[in-house]
């Protein structure tokens, strides 16, 4: 086929008949010799055909073909500003929506802060009174008050610890984690975790492991914030893995980094849910009867915390096999 400017013109015979330079019955006319045209091979164009066959002139074509091709240039045109105009509105409304997020985001870390501090205070008289009580003589009390202000101290200390991460939670939220850097040696901090939470592995008869070298390794890090992290690995650990299993935390040396790993036989997560166990305030077990408590906070706290240290904390998974949890630390 010829390239001519017809061939960016649709339906030209349905434009002429439309302007009057054109009877519907010459244009029926050309379609039919059209027709005829193409099944011996031949694919002119209906424009051609009416100027072949007298039933318009070129000039006539041309004009017609041309004003078309203008009436689609500006169609274009205007289609692009309208569209352009569309983007900015959306955009605009996008950044708006977006500020709304900021704000919200920062009123729900200020609102979770000045809450979590105001339950510390309080929560400080409750369990002041309680280690006054406790260290009295328990003989004066009776068996069931003795056994009552034990579970009134537990239920003290874990709703302390999860005030101070919601506390942890709205400081990492205002970008205002503070990060304090210092050699120390991870195999020890390690060691201190699994000492932490003996008690709480024995009661489920699991068993706790160190894979470390035969060496120290020294990092460069905030310990208090890695020793946060790593024992937050382990509870986590310990609360998913059944009774029987096992949990190791593995220290090793990849050239200037230091590998630490938090390893468990526990129940695994599933693959397409390896990321949600890091967003804030979510547990994969959204039931009502869901057997283990906690906020969400943990894993999403023990991210942001590795991240401001310039690592990752990444998941490896398998169902029935268990999960491990690595991040690198410079030495």
């Amino acid at each position: 086929m010829t390239l001519t400017p017809e061939v960016l013109v649709p339906r030209i015979g349905d434009v002429l008949v439309e302007q009057n330079l054109l009877t519907t019955e010459k244009l029926n006319l050309a379609l039919r010799i059209q027709s005829e045209e193409r099944t011996q091979g031949n694919s002119a164009l209906i424009g051609q055909i009416l100027v072949e066959h007298g039933f318009i002139t070129q000039d006539t074509l041309t004009q017609a073909v041309t004003q078309q091709i203008l009436q689609l240039h500006n169609a274009l045109r205007q289609a692009n500003a309208t569209l352009e105009q569309r983007v900015k509105d959306r955009t605009r409304e996008l950044e708006i929506a977006y500020s709304k997020l900021r704000e919200l985001a920062t009123l729900k870390a200020n609102f979770i802060s000045n809450i979590s501090h105001e339950l510390r205070t309080p929560l400080t008289h409750i369990k002041g009174y309680i280690n006054l009580l406790l260290e009295n003589d328990l003989e004066s009390f009776q068996p069931d008050q003795q056994y009552a202000l034990q579970v009134i101290e537990k239920a003290s200390e874990r709703l302390s610890r999860l005030i101070e991460d919601l506390i942890l939670f709205s400081t990492s939220e205002t970008s205002s984690l503070q990060i304090t850097k210092e050699y120390f040696d991870i195999v020890q901090t390690g060691q201190k975790v699994l000492e932490q939470n003996q008690v709480g592995a024995k009661a489920k008869k699991i068993l706790l492991l160190m894979d470390i070298p035969e060496t120290n390794c020294i990092v460069n890090s905030d310990q208090q914030k890695i020793h946060w992290v790593i024992n937050q690995l382990v509870e986590n650990a310990i609360k998913f893995t059944a009774p029987g299993g096992k949990i190791s935390i593995g220290i090793h040396s990849l050239e200037n980094n230091v590998q630490v790993s938090v390893r468990d036989s526990g129940m695994g997560i599933p693959s397409d849910k390896l990321e949600e166990v890091f967003e804030p305030f979510h547990q994969l077990d959204e039931s009502t009867t869901r057997q283990q408590g906690g906020t969400g906070l943990g894993l999403s706290l023990a991210r942001k915390i590795i991240e401001a240290l310039g690592s990752s904390l990444s998941v490896t998974s398998s169902l029935g096999h268990g999960s491990t949890f690595t991040f690198l630390l410079k030495q």
